[in-house]
């Protein structure tokens, strides 16, 4: 289907949705729903809720953008109803989604695969050291990340599967874009990210003013070329589809790279970094959006 066909289509743009990142999906959702329909596309917005989901399937688009970010939307669970209803949607399949949503499954996935090197979880620590760090097993945008200073802190925090307690790598905070175009996989650059909290939080992610991007990253060439292949590599291992973001660390100490996780939905905002990363290869924000519902 040519770009030409593509405004002949109905396309839902699905957002809002009931995880902790509705805010940021809302922003990404209008985002893309007002270029869209300033360029000629047929697009209706669907704030999606619990009790309204039958609704977006009864309207019956011919291609659901979806704009969700975290549970259901990210975790390849309105993937797996699209197809149910055969109806097409962008971004990474169901299994792909689940794996990649999934943050101590996907590393272990990605340890088997590629022999990939990531902070190590509280079990495998033999000698504990503090710093660490506590964050969901499943969710995103920074939401619910906290720095555990001592044991006592530590006893104070409920521990269970959906909780991820790693050691804490001090380095430098690294993201790629990879996206699909014309069937080809490319890695869009390295930003590095500065920031003045105790991490990357969610104020600082969505402020402005609250980081700083360096792209390109201050890397040597040899690493930053290292950074954006792997990348890819990546993003074809896990059959993810369309566009994500993968985030690493650069151990300050060992000078080795860390990967953090991989984001099948990054944001679409007005200070995201996939839009960024794309508009430094001369991919307006039009353009991207277009490439990501034509790889659907």
């Amino acid at each position: 289907m040519s770009f030409k066909e593509l405004k002949k289509i109905k396309i839902a743009i699905v957002a809002g949705g009931w995880s902790s990142e509705r805010s940021v999906s809302i922003n990404s959702g209008k985002n893309v729903f007002n270029t869209l329909k300033k360029n000629g596309y047929k697009v209706t917005f669907f704030d999606l809720k619990k009790y309204n989901l039958h609704e977006l399937f009864k309207s019956k688009p011919d291609l659901i953008f979806n704009a969700l970010h975290g549970e259901f939307g990210e975790d390849g669970g309105i993937s797996c109803l699209a197809k149910k209803y055969n109806t097409t949607i962008t971004h990474s399949e169901d299994i792909s989604s689940a794996l990649c949503f999934n943050k101590r499954l996907l590393k272990k996935f990605l340890k088997n695969e590629l022999n990939l090197l990531s902070p190590r979880e509280l079990y495998e620590i033999k000698k504990i050291k503090f710093p660490l760090i506590a964050k969901p097993n499943a969710d995103g945008s920074s939401k619910g990340v906290k720095i555990i200073n001592n044991y006592k802190e530590l006893k104070k925090l409920k521990i269970d599967q959906n909780t991820l307690i790693e050691e804490k790598i001090d380095g430098r905070e690294l993201t790629v874009t990879v996206i699909e175009d014309k069937k080809k996989v490319k890695a869009l650059g390295v930003t590095e990210i500065t920031f003045k909290s105790a991490h990357y939080d969610f104020k600082a992610k969505y402020t402005y003013g609250k980081s700083k991007h360096y792209l390109p990253a201050r890397l040597s060439k040899k690493n930053y070329e290292y950074l954006l292949n792997l990348s890819e590599i990546i993003f074809k291992k896990c059959n993810c589809r369309s566009i994500a973001r993968l985030d690493f660390i650069l151990d300050s100490k060992s000078n080795c790279f860390y990967f953090l996780e991989l984001n099948t939905h990054p944001g679409l905002t007005s200070i995201s970094l996939a839009p960024e990363q794309a508009q430094y290869n001369g991919i307006n924000y039009l353009s991207l959006i277009e490439k990501i519902i034509y790889s659907s």
